[in-house]
């Protein structure tokens, strides 16, 4: 496993995490010690490994978002240092750019830590039975935050071919990848209680989600995970394309 810190430019990216978790999040986090390790595995589409690397961690959560990105999670209460939750990472996912993975371990850190403080139940409905288009319920002023998580990529996805995405969707090993009337869709299992579906065609883009994480998620973390999985997409797509302009050509 490694961290942050071994990606690219990563070290002030760790140290921004190992900040959220000793600081702003530590009290929230110390919450997690009377939650059952399997719930939060379900909620987060992850399990929970055997095995310990050393006494003080009381479980560890795999998470495997989209390949080849792997998260490693260890939850650690020390009697002399306190709570701790250190995030690592298969080696494999050094080939992701790195502030994807950060902006992933954030994202999972902030949810653990409102589990942690009973902003979050651990009941797990499971996606909702509607898909409910961001528009349709964002707050007002969520426009800035839409604007990031597409943004120049809308330039890509019209040089994109739908054969392109249902190759990249299968590489992705994560998603459903469907066609019809000029357009395509793919919809993405998110959480375990949350799934995003991505259409565009003539008329544009779409993003919508499931009718109970909709409701449960802040449009933060909604508009974060779009911006993940777009990119993710994107990537795989000059994988199979390397016509296609780099993302790094945008930003």
């Amino acid at each position: 496993m490694v961290s942050l810190g071994h990606f690219e430019a990563g070290g002030g990216w760790e140290a921004q995490i190992r900040q959220y978790v000793r600081k702003k999040y530590r009290q929230d986090l110390a919450g997690l010690a009377g939650l059952d390790p399997n719930a939060l595995a379900g909620l987060f589409r992850g399990e929970v490994v055997a095995g310990r690397p050393y006494a003080t961690i009381q479980w560890v959560l795999r998470l495997a978002p989209f390949r080849p990105l792997e998260i490693f999670l260890l939850f650690d209460q020390d009697p002399e240092f306190g709570t701790d939750l250190r995030v690592f990472y298969a080696r494999k996912s050094l080939a992701v750019p790195t502030e994807d993975a950060y902006v992933f371990a954030w994202d999972y850190v902030a949810l653990l830590a409102r589990y942690g403080r009973g902003s979050f139940s651990l009941d797990n409905a499971g996606p909702g039975p509607e898909w409910l288009p961001f528009g349709n319920f964002a707050p007002e002023g969520a426009g800035p935050m839409q604007e990031v998580s597409l943004g120049a990529r809308e330039e890509i996805l019209e040089q994109v071919t739908p054969e392109v995405v249902e190759v990249a969707v299968r590489r992705m090993d994560c998603g459903s990848f469907a066609q019809a009337d000029g357009a395509w869709e793919v919809v993405w299992p998110l959480l375990g209680d949350l799934s995003f579906r991505f259409s565009y065609g003539p008329a544009g883009s779409e993003m919508a989600f499931d009718s109970h994480g909709a409701r449960k998620y802040g449009p933060e973390f909604l508009m974060s995970f779009t911006w993940l999985y777009i990119n993710g997409l994107l990537r795989e797509c000059r994988q199979v394309d390397d016509a296609l302009p780099k993302l790094s050509r945008y930003f």
